[in-house]
């Protein structure tokens, strides 16, 4: 995990404070670099090659062609491409995998992305063509924000970094819209019109002479594999798939521990990576009120792990709102499961600079109740409702008749269609985001979360609060092999009758333990509808009632704090108005940091 920082002009004072602003993403080393009419900076993270051989920005010269990078991320396959390419007469002076992305791009130009497998945002400076050459790996576990303001292209690891320059803090009000509606603007959208992230699988070009982008291609597109005959040979499969993603994840010059959350996907991870190393420490975290800790625990004991765990009371979680929410760096609503990776990293760091986790299991392989919901939405017609049935099967409810599309985007909605209006933010809804060349419904379901939500959301979550504290987070079961493989497979075998991620549950019965193969998914449980009826509430009042920027109506946000107080108990009943209250504190304080 590193930070990249550049602009296409010389100004070493503005690249030395991005860095600055950055620094915890790599705090072993920083180097900057501002000649030939682009300013580069770098944080290093040491990982693989911990000497001084591996400094950023890194230069790579061959037959007169010199290439600079300023990189972050891993190549996990770094080995087999430096023999492929000292066999065709490539010499390196490192045994960083950075270098080899520079003599991967000489050798086969901007194609050498498909040859990587790994996780990446990276700029090469290439200084006989005068360009820069932008990559982003293929579903977007690493972060690149860029602008262009007068003439000058300004790009980041973080907004925060890249707001240093003259950037204008307008906002763009569909990508406002799109939160208040699905907790994430879409595609490269932020919630700043002038500042744009550089699309999953895809590769960009800024011509230095011309001043502008000249190519904006996509190199990966998500496609389907020819699923196995039966299921057996479907099980053979997930097995190696899974266990090599781990393996190739456990590459690296440092130890490498696992995140643990007693659920299944990450059991999974913690049962490979013990495999590669005896050693393994693995980290928990939970909450006075509600935590997975006793799961977690046994599955550590079952497979001899140097297990830690850590409990949070409310006022201890609640101490690190504000540091968590300028990490977080763009408003994510919606997802306080923020919180707990934010700790556990702050806690790990001290101990590890790598960690794995079993995030994106769900959108791979089926995990969620609105899968579920959507996929069974023909039968609520009989389904009678009551006061305590499921917020969301009311919803789905008031669908049955629609479209999947149409029951999908209503499931991952925040405030409902009366609510937005209440609000006074006009609802979003795009079609584009639903892939008809797909087979079936279930598969277009999980694109959406895996094409779209998930690079704004889970795995920007993942990149930033492990990064707050220098710490890189890789999640095996976002391997694109793994992730082609889970969306080919039939319904039955992902969703067998209410029984979600069914694959995994039978495949990897034998190698962790049976109460948490049976068990219902449960991760972080974050107990904010329980914060919401004391402090938390207080505080989003708070905010509310000072702000002044006229966005959206107050009063259903007033409403939304009195109905929580009286809502049934339990979790589940209160998360969906929890949900909403987050959804609104995120962006509060969010734009008092970064706008106000």
């Amino acid at each position: 995990m590193c930070g990249i920082n550049g602009f296409s002009s010389e100004d070493r004072r503005l690249i030395s404070v991005m860095n600055r602003t950055i620094a915890h993403r790599g705090p072993d080393d920083t180097g900057v670099l501002v000649s030939n009419g682009i300013s580069l900076g770098h944080t290093r993270l040491s990982i693989i090659d911990l000497s001084i051989k591996g400094h950023q920005p890194m230069s790579y010269a061959r037959k007169g062609k010199i290439y600079v990078i300023t990189f972050n991320g891993e190549i996990y396959n770094y080995k087999q491409l430096r023999k492929e390419l000292s066999s065709a007469g490539h010499t390196f002076r490192s045994n960083s995998d950075t270098e080899i992305i520079m003599a991967a791009y000489d050798a086969w130009g901007s194609s050498c992305v498909s040859r990587f497998r790994g996780i990446w945002a990276f700029c090469i400076h290439d200084i006989v063509k005068k360009e820069l050459f932008f990559s982003r790996d293929r579903f977007g576990q690493k972060p690149l924000y860029y602008a262009e303001v007068g003439g000058v292209l300004y790009f980041s690891s973080e907004i925060k970094s890249l707001m240093k320059g003259p950037i204008p803090k307008e906002l763009d009000k569909l990508a406002l819209r799109e939160y208040f509606s699905y907790r994430a603007p879409f595609f490269d959208r932020t919630l700043f019109s002038s500042v744009k992230t550089l699309l999953p699988g895809h590769n960009l070009v800024y011509d230095l002479k011309k001043k502008k982008i000249t190519s904006y291609k996509q190199y990966y597109k998500l496609k389907l594999r020819v699923p196995p005959q039966t299921f057996s040979q479907a099980k053979e499969q997930a097995f190696s798939l899974i266990e090599n993603a781990v393996k190739e994840r456990m590459v690296a010059d440092v130890p490498v521990a696992t995140f643990l959350s007693g659920g299944l996907d990450s059991s999974i991870v913690t049962a490979f990576a013990k495999r590669e190393n005896k050693n393994l420490h693995t980290f928990s975290v939970g909450f006075d009120t509600t935590n997975e800790l006793s799961y977690a625990s046994r599955v550590a004991k079952y497979l001899e792990t140097e297990h830690h765990e850590y409990t949070l009371d409310k006022d201890s979680a609640l101490s690190y709102l504000d540091e968590m929410m300028y990490h977080m760096d763009e408003p994510i609503g919606a997802d306080p499961g923020f919180l707990p990776i934010f700790v556990l990293s702050k806690k790990v760091h001290a101990f590890n600079k790598v960690i794995l986790s079993g995030d994106s299991a769900d959108e791979v392989f089926g995990g969620y109740d609105r899968y579920k919901f959507v996929h069974y939405g023909k039968l609520l017609k009989h389904v009678a409702l009551h006061p305590t049935t499921h917020e969301l099967v009311k919803r789905l409810h008031a669908m049955r008749g629609k479209t999947t599309f149409n029951a999908f985007m209503e499931a991952n909605r925040v405030f409902e269609t009366k609510e937005l209006n209440d609000l006074g933010i006009r609802e979003a809804f795009d079609r584009d985001v639903w892939n008809m060349a797909l087979q079936n419904d279930f598969q277009r379901m999980q694109y959406v979360d895996v094409v779209q939500l998930l690079p704004k959301d889970l795995l920007m979550k993942a990149d930033k609060m492990s990064s707050a504290f220098g710490l890189e987070q890789r999640a095996p079961f976002m391997d694109y092999r793994v992730v082609e493989f889970g969306l080919s497979l039939p319904t039955r075998w992902k969703l067998n009758l209410l029984t979600e991620k069914y694959i995994l549950k039978k495949t990897f019965a034998n190698i962790i333990p049976r109460e948490i193969i049976e068990r219902s998914k449960h991760g972080f449980n974050v107990p904010i509808d329980y914060w919401f009826t004391h402090a938390l509430g207080d505080k989003l009042r708070v905010l509310v009632k000072k702000s002044t920027h006229g966005l959206y109506n107050k009063e259903l946000i007033y409403k939304l704090l009195e109905q929580i107080k009286t809502a049934p108990g339990g979790f589940k009943a209160r998360n969906i108005i929890a949900q909403k209250l987050w959804t609104v504190l995120v962006f509060e304080m969010w734009y008092e940091k970064y706008v106000k």
